[in-house]
């Protein structure tokens, strides 16, 4: 039995060996299925080529695995550029900090627009999320990327002109593979960025962020009224949205497939924008900006602070042109596509209009002057000029009423006497006030016409608002000097020496004005404003207090004019009224 399974087991073996040479054609090297390329052909093989074998039925041949791509150790590194100095790490193959070395803070640090509590919230620019995969996004968010590192020359068909440009790749060796770039400019603030992602060599969709919280510290402790921090701002190609971190509590997307346009749009600050303008280069897509808010871990003794982030959405290969800088104007404006709306002016038409003016006229003197101190008198000079007519109208008419109406006040007075006698009643009031507006009819007197003392005044309102917009907004103002003490322009007189100047000529001013007002109330009235305001002013920017303090010098001035200019119509009036007294006197005597 043992001799007859041993002839059994070696006839088998022999069996298997003549099958496996005369029947099984020899294995060549390379895939087992001929390329998709010949598949999808259909032409016949050529000279010297195997003919395909047939499909079999049954699972098909597993696909080698890919070539995995990572660095073997983490590391940081710079890219610095005459304008802007970021550090990256090949950790996620992200972006650590945002650094513009032209831009200081009171302590002289370079403006960083990436805040702490971006890195707190392990969300940073250039990082790669795969909406609905949450476990592979964090997984990229720590790979470690391998990168390289070029010089972009002048010549550059990117239009980027000279700058540098880092490359990052990062393959699992399962079929993801994940390839970006970022290119900085030498001289500007224009980037340029890609994203490439692939499983099994199709495109996968994926989000590249980009810009994170944007926020800065407010410098000195001038009032954070109008200053702004990490929001969103979304051109639609006819007007600006602005959306605040704590206003947006889920993800939002804007581009074509949400059927609303996108001219650009990103975070901003009160004077730093991180903005996507488009699409760059022949990997170009639609501009689709994905808004999504973080809660970064807090702080000790302070609660979790609301993050918002942007990213831009691709569906395959696709590159963007960036803006990450200050927002400054003329910057701005050369890059044309209504950039200049990124700087807030205003979001009403007439104070938008109104404070742009005033900015360009503002920086159209500056550029004689040399000094934005100075520039503001002078330009403060031109408007109290321009509106020295309508002043100078109100003024003469409301002294002339205010004459009228004290020589009116005792039949008045009369007037309501009688009526205070009768029982008080609508009707009674309605019949009293008819009989001195009559009164006041008779003897042309318009006593509404003393409101037009207020008018010069509302005429300013908007021109002091649009002051305060350009000095609390435009990045020019920011760290301005004047002379002494007022080293910023932007932020608040650290001695209060101009409110209280500006309270002061304020006061002097309306004891000028009002002098010829009989009723007291309305003195006090005028009197309280100017001492109301001073405060108000003290936590203002002291630009804009320099203004008012010009304007109210200014408006002494053109009221030591009005005064003496009514004086000499009231001497002529008297001159007149004497002289036609005389004549009815000799036509008398001579009748």
């Amino acid at each position: 039995m043992e001799k007859r399974a041993l002839v059994a087991v070696l006839l088998s073996v022999a069996v298997i060996v003549l099958w496996q040479i005369f029947f099984i054609p020899p294995v060549t090297q390379g895939p087992s299925v001929p390329p998709p390329a010949a598949e999808s052909s259909g032409a016949a093989p050529g000279p010297g080529e195997a003919e395909p074998p047939a499909p079999v039925e049954g699972p098909p041949a597993p696909t080698p695995a890919a070539e995995a791509i990572q660095a073997e150790a983490a590391e940081e590194f710079r890219l610095i550029t005459g304008t802007q100095d970021v550090r990256l790490t090949n950790q996620g193959g992200r972006v650590t900090w945002w650094r513009l070395p032209r831009y200081t803070l009171d302590e002289g640090r370079p403006v960083d627009l990436i805040p702490e509590q971006a890195a707190a919230a392990d969300v940073l620019p250039l990082q790669v999320k795969l909406p609905g995969d949450e476990e592979t996004s964090r997984r990229l968010a720590t790979a470690l990327h391998r990168h390289e590192i070029e010089e972009i020359p002048a010549g550059d068909p990117s239009g980027l002109g000279p700058g540098r440009r880092v490359a990052f790749s990062y393959a699992d060796g399962k079929g993801l593979a994940v390839r970006k770039s970022l290119a900085l400019s030498q001289d500007g603030y224009v980037a340029r960025a890609s994203l490439e992602v692939t499983r099994d060599g199709r495109p996968v969709p994926a989000v590249l962020v980009w810009a994170t919280g944007l926020s800065q510290p407010v410098v000195g402790d001038t009032s954070s009224y109008g200053h702004v921090e990490g929001q969103a701002v979304v051109h639609d190609g006819s007007s600006v949205n602005r959306m605040l971190p704590g206003k947006l509590e889920r993800r939002v997307v804007y581009g074509p497939a949400t059927g609303t346009p996108v001219l650009w749009a990103g975070l901003e600050s009160t004077y730093f924008a991180s903005l996507a303008l488009g699409t760059a280069g022949e990997k170009a897509a639609p501009l689709t900006l994905v808004l999504e808010p973080v809660l970064a871990p807090p702080r000790p003794g302070a609660a979790a602070e609301p993050l918002l982030t942007a990213g831009l959405h691709a569906e395959g290969p696709a590159a963007w042109k960036l803006f990450v800088g200050p927002k400054d104007y003329r910057t701005l404006e050369a890059l044309g596509q209504d950039l200049t709306k990124a700087i807030h002016f205003s979001d009403f038409s007439l104070i938008y209009l109104c404070t742009k003016g005033l900015f360009l006229a503002l920086t159209w003197i500056n550029g004689y002057v040399g000094n934005y101190g100075w520039s503001i008198i002078i330009l403060t000079f031109v408007v109290r000029l321009a509106f020295f007519p309508i002043t100078y109208r109100s003024s003469i008419t409301m002294r002339q009423t205010s004459k009228k109406m004290a020589k009116l006040a005792p039949r008045v007075k009369s007037i309501q006497e009688k009526y205070r006698k009768m029982k008080r009643s609508m009707e009674t009031q309605a019949k009293m006030n008819e009989e001195i507006m009559g009164l006041y009819k008779k003897e042309g007197v318009n006593p509404m016409s003393n409101l037009g003392g207020c008018l010069p005044l509302l005429l300013q309102m908007p021109v002091f608002i649009g002051f305060y917009n350009l000095l609390a907004v435009t990045i020019e103002m920011r760290q301005a000097p004047f002379l002494g003490w007022l080293q910023d322009l932007s932020l608040r007189d650290p001695y209060y020496i101009t409110p209280l100047l500006m309270g002061a000529s304020w006061l002097l001013q309306q004891a000028m004005t009002s002098s010829s007002i009989p009723d007291p109330m309305q003195r006090r009235m005028m009197m309280f404003m100017p001492v109301m305001f001073t405060f108000f002013m003290m936590h203002m920017p002291s630009g804009l207090v320099i203004y008012w303090l010009t304007s109210n010098l200014l408006g002494m001035a053109q009221q030591f004019v009005i005064n003496r200019k009514a004086d000499q119509l009231e001497a002529g009036h008297r001159a007149r009224e004497a002289a036609a007294g005389a004549r009815r006197a000799e036509d008398g005597q001579t009748a």
